[in-house]
């Protein structure tokens, strides 16, 4: 990527080029115009011309999106896919859908007071949107055939009453679990590595991506910066930015009617009364007495306070905007002299914070994305420039919650496990942990096959005494259902382990009343559990009676979403948007 800096020093060449490039396109744009365009994309094997979607885009962005902050390229070209399919399928739209669909929008801008006829509909829509006749038609004709495809999509799928009734049992059906808990932490000092398996265990996990939370090790770090900074917070700012009373006077009488107003309703005459037989009897009469409304302002007094803090803020932006921009022009003056002064210079010349700034998590002066939204919040442009930005090349000033930054890259480091030797400490605790797991594993299966003629708390004696620990935690849980997808991921929090543990309720649900068996959370703390089935309850059926017409309305929605996302999957292989319009 060319650096800013770069433009800067080349200022004038850069303009001469643009220039030249200018008049060289007037005069061949006639002649550009003559060679076919290239396809920007194919749909069902139809090639898709930049002007074709460039003009659906434009439509629909006028008509649906006016007031889109952000690309709506990949939105307009789903619809497009969605048009295509429609065409395909034989799907066509009437002039009478066409002008019931302008008389929904119509109702969607004016709501139910307005009555336009179709003229007067349609100059008001040329006029406000920048669209002609033809092109309101054509995008609001688009917009149905989407409308029809995803309705005869959906309407497809079905639910059944017995499909509705598998899956409400399911999901009511409920288990009481006695658990034993061995942790995997209560076995590392028994356990013994090598050399050979730190390294090989190493080996075999670089390049997961690390996380605290995940089910396996992973040492591979993101890409990360190191950045100095030169920071003008506004706090500090406001000690350098006096507030006169002339001031706070002048903004308390230009803004008293649209901040320091209170309005509040009287209690009319009636409703001071004690209620009495009168007022019963005359209630039509008292509904018929208006509230009055008195208007009073806070008092200069009562608001000087908010309004020197609101002053002294606009002073301090300002301010800070003032240093910072001096600052900017100084490091753009200096950025090519070979004794140009450092960061840490300009911070004392101009009065403002010198800092380096450090993880919150890790306390490492090398940050990823999420460590420098944590240390400086409030900016997406700032981060992705932090790491766009080449080493020693000064950013522009930027805005962030806390005032106003100018940075620069001083090292980087890309996305990569660290070496052995740095985090050696790290790789031999996860070892151990595994293995302490492993050894958890080992005696679980030994006493939970064991015969369940021994009673739970018998077996949990046993096991204490071969572990030789003192607490090996026991309890009984709550009625539990099965685990939940939750970010994609099985869930279920068991409130008797203070954890959310999915594995240990999915398996109370394998087992048979009075059953045994083992459960093993790699997740979060590593733990194996030996488990014993105390009860189960199936679901209601009369319940689901009661609710059946809602419960399967729900069902079938959520097989509706799941099913056209697998069917918008598919059909997204018939389509290509090339990657340099995306």
């Amino acid at each position: 990527m060319v650096s800013s800096s770069w433009f800067r020093r080349h200022q004038k060449t850069v303009y001469i080029v643009m220039i030249f490039a200018m008049c060289v396109w007037g005069i061949s744009y006639s002649a550009m115009e003559m060679i076919p365009k290239k396809p920007i994309g194919r749909a069902f094997g139809r090639k898709i011309t930049q002007n074709e979607f460039a003009e659906m885009l434009s439509r629909w962005q006028r008509l649906f999106f006016p007031q889109a902050n952000e690309s709506i390229v990949s939105l307009v070209w789903k619809q497009l896919m969605y048009v295509e399919k429609a065409r395909h399928m034989g799907l066509t739209v009437t002039m009478q859908e066409i002008d019931e669909g302008l008389q929904r929008f119509a109702f969607q801008i004016f709501g139910g007071n307005e009555n336009l006829d179709r003229t007067r509909l349609l100059h008001f829509l040329c006029a406000n949107f920048r669209l002609n006749q033809e092109q309101i038609a054509r995008t609001l004709s688009e917009a149905i055939l989407v409308e029809k495809l995803d309705s005869l999509i959906r309407m497809s799928v079905k639910m059944t009453t017995d499909e509705a009734w598998q899956r409400y049992s399911l999901e009511n059906e409920q288990v009481k679990l006695k658990v034993l808990t061995l942790k995997a932490k209560d076995f590392v000092d028994s356990v013994y590595i090598t050399e050979d398996e730190i390294r090989s265990f190493y080996e075999k996990h670089k390049d997961n991506a690390a996380s605290e939370d995940a089910e396996n090790p992973g040492y591979k770090f993101p890409e990360r910066v190191k950045l100095e900074c030169l920071i003008a917070r506004y706090t500090d700012m406001e000690k350098h930015v006096p507030v006169a009373d002339e001031e706070m006077k002048k903004y308390y009488e230009d803004n008293k009617e649209t901040q320091f107003k209170i309005t509040v309703k009287e209690e009319s005459p009636a409703e001071k009364k004690t209620v009495k037989k009168e007022e019963k009897e005359s209630s039509a009469a008292n509904k018929a007495q208006e509230q009055k409304t008195v208007t009073t302002y806070k008092t200069f007094a009562e608001a000087q306070g908010d309004i020197r803090k609101t002053l002294a803020r606009q002073k301090a932006m300002a301010k800070a905007a003032e240093i910072m921009n001096k600052l900017d022009e100084e490091i753009y003056e200096t950025m090519d002299k070979a004794e140009r002064p450092g960061f840490k210079d300009l911070a004392q010349k101009y009065n403002v914070a010198y800092e380096i700034p450090k993880s919150k998590k890790s306390n490492d002066e090398f940050l990823t994305e999420n460590d420098l939204f944590e240390v400086l919040p409030g900016s997406d442009q700032l981060v992705q420039i932090a790491f766009d930005r080449d080493k020693h090349e000064a950013s522009i000033p930027l805005d962030f919650v806390e005032g106003k930054v100018i940075f620069q890259v001083t090292d980087k480091k890309a996305a990569a496990a660290p070496p052995l030797e740095e985090i050696r400490d790290r790789v031999s605790s996860d070892l151990r942990a595994e293995k302490g797991l492993l050894k958890a594993k080992e005696i679980a299966e030994k006493y939970a096959g064991a015969s369940t003629k021994t009673v739970f708390e018998d077996m949990v004696k046993a096991v204490k005494t071969e572990v030789g620990l003192k607490d090996v935690p026991v309890c009984e849980t709550n009625y539990l259902n099965r685990p939940m997808k939750l970010f994609n991921k099985d869930s279920r929090y068991i409130e008797a382990l203070k954890a959310d543990r999915p594995n240990v309720a999915k398996k109370g649900f394998e087992l048979k009343p009075d059953q045994r068996g083992i459960a093993v959370e790699t997740a979060g703390e590593k733990a194996c559990y030996i488990i014993q089935v105390v009860d189960k309850k199936v679901a209601d059926k009369t319940a689901f009676e009661k609710n059946k017409e809602a419960v399967t309305q729900r069902y079938l929605y959520e097989k509706q979403e799941s099913f056209m996302t697998d069917w918008q999957n598919d059909l997204s292989r018939h389509m290509e948007l090339y990657t340099k319009f995306q």
